[in-house]
């Protein structure tokens, strides 16, 4: 899998005009990538596809959770507690039906994924909660501006895999038990040299809307700059 420095590289190798200006970062480059494989991934997604691959998500092996009452995230007033994310979460993609998330799980004995739970807005688990019914399936979703929640209020931390739309920070991405394995190698990890989640085959794509983007953005820019300049000049004349 390509790290996004590669990919940066490769955008502007693919033309000289790129490859040559220094006003067009590696960051401003790095972002018009990430913005171009969403655009793409979310078009897949919404078709059903890339929902099983593995070079897609990012996964938080160990997302801290802590204890809360059920109000913390709305106006119902059950005295019912659920657990929710320590911190929130970096934005995740959503696609025209929900979250891009491919699972939230719970954490076994052994480190792997336990019970996972079934996704569910607030709206629908208060609904639930108003029926005189047993309710042994687990839930979680996303509320109170991105803090995930999962009815088990009894969850110390939770395994998570989401197509995120920002680089995750440190802070959540080694988060509780998964902090006393992190390297200094891994925590001080420039986001470049991550690896950038986006199936092979979309990469080539990916990178032309890239340098099409690019090449129409700054240089419309300079020569509209350049253009100015040369009125200016007329105009002093």
């Amino acid at each position: 899998m390509s790290t996004l420095r590669k990919l940066v590289s490769d955008v502007r190798s693919m033309h000289k005009l790129l490859s040559t200006d220094n006003l067009i970062t590696d960051r401003a480059v790095a972002s018009e990538i990430r913005n171009n494989s969403l655009l793409l991934v979310k078009r897949e997604t919404n078709l059903r596809r890339l929902w099983a691959t593995d070079t897609l998500f990012t996964t938080l092996s160990c997302l801290e959770m802590t204890q809360v009452p059920i109000s913390d995230c709305c106006t119902y007033t059950d005295p019912c507690q659920v657990s929710r994310s320590v911190n929130r979460l970096p934005r995740i993609a959503e696609g025209n039906y929900q979250y891009i998330i491919q699972g939230v799980y719970s954490i076994n004995a052994m480190g792997g994924n336990g019970t996972k739970f079934k996704e569910i807005t607030i709206n629908r688990y208060m609904n639930l909660l108003s029926l005189p019914i047993i309710k042994n399936q687990a839930y979680y979703w996303i509320a109170n501006e991105g803090y995930l929640y999962v009815s088990n209020p009894n969850l110390q931390s939770v395994r998570v895999s989401a197509l995120f739309e920002e680089d995750v920070p440190n802070e959540i991405r080694y988060s509780g038990i998964c902090s006393n394995h992190v390297t200094d190698e891994e925590w001080c990890m420039n986001p470049l040299d991550r690896e950038f989640f986006c199936p092979g085959y979309l990469e080539k794509q990916v990178l032309e809307l890239t340098q099409q983007k690019l090449l129409s953005t700054y240089f419309r820019i300079n020569d509209d700059k350049t253009s100015d300049n040369k009125d200016d000049q007329v105009s002093k004349q």
